[in-house]
């Protein structure tokens, strides 16, 4: 920086102070250094965990003081969100500040999703948990599917969410489609037993974006299988084996396209990416990605800056 320069920002400095000192100071903020946009009108700032009141940071310094009198309120949060099958267990107060942090438990059996704090942040709350519900399987549900658990008996089991069970085929059966089923938020589809003529199957279908995990053969008798992987950053969707079954093959699963962000998308809706800085970018399909506005740009209040994507396609917000 040259001298000059230097020079010219001290008295920027200089003047904001000069007229701090002749209108007051701020309560729990300070005007802006060099704020200097019409004569001895300024912008001022507040502290941490404060706002402007009706967000109006411009004021001027009159002979009887700042006009309008500035004015820097505490940020407070409403209460907590209510999680459906958790309770708060720790930070619960009468009312929230900036940074003020509340901790989250699920009860007996429920899987807790997401983070077991959320923090009071810009007068609103970080996104909270979810409480996911176990599965249940009963004793009637095995005997009804001709289903065995692992250890070859039948008994009613619970199985917390996102939690893998392996089952058996019982009497007078000879396949069961998956062998391995996870429970997702309550919800669990058992798997079928079946028995067939013993046709062989030919080649196994070939998928979009993968490949089968073994070398493919020429003949497979009945009850084989094989098993899908997608290609990196595409997201296998359905089961990733399928069954040779009296000559033909099960339903083969697809692989969903991840969404690919340039620079070249981003400059044209004066976007950039919030966290990360690369030229290029793969998100895979029901990822999400958090943009901000470009420098001196203002967000669009209608556009949601976390967005998803979605088989490839990605909903870019515009900033103005």
């Amino acid at each position: 920086m040259t001298q000059l320069g230097y020079i010219a920002i001290l008295v920027l400095w200089a003047c904001s102070t000069a007229l701090a000192v002749s209108c007051g100071n701020i309560e729990n903020g300070r005007v802006k250094p060099g704020s200097f946009f019409h004569r001895r009108k300024r912008t001022f700032e507040c502290n941490a965990g404060y706002i402007a009141e009706n967000d109006n940071n411009r004021i001027e310094c009159t002979s009887s003081g700042w006009s309008p009198v500035p004015r820097c309120i505490l940020q407070v949060c409403p209460h907590p969100p209510d999680i459906d099958l958790a309770e708060i267990v720790s930070g619960e107060k009468a009312e929230y500040q900036e940074g003020d942090v509340v901790h989250y438990r699920c009860y007996p059996g429920y899987t807790l999703a997401g983070p077991e704090r959320i923090t009071c942040s810009g007068e609103k709350w970080t996104p909270p948990p979810k409480c996911l519900a176990p599965c249940i399987i009963t004793r009637q549900q095995l005997e009804t599917k001709k289903l065995l658990l692992s250890n070859g008996r039948r008994r009613t089991v619970l199985i917390q969410s996102d939690q893998t069970m392996e089952f058996l085929c019982g009497e007078h059966s000879d396949l069961k489609i998956p062998y391995f089923v996870k429970c997702v938020d309550g919800h669990m589809d058992l798997p079928t037993c079946i028995s067939g003529t013993g046709e062989k199957c030919g080649r196994p279908p070939t998928i979009e974006n993968g490949d089968i995990t073994t070398l493919s053969l020429k003949e497979y008798a009945f009850g084989s299988s094989v098993e899908y992987r997608c290609q990196h950053y595409y997201i296998i969707e359905g089961e990733r084996k399928s069954y040779c079954y009296n000559g033909i093959w099960t339903n083969e699963p697809v692989c969903l396209e991840p969404c690919v962000i340039t620079q070249e998308d981003m400059r044209s809706h004066n976007i950039d990416l919030k966290w990360a800085s690369a030229q290029k970018l793969y998100v895979s399909h029901g990822d999400f990605v958090e943009f901000k506005c470009r420098s001196s740009l203002l967000p669009n209040s209608s556009n949601n800056y976390r967005v998803q994507c979605n088989v490839g396609q990605i909903p870019y917000p515009q900033c103005t």
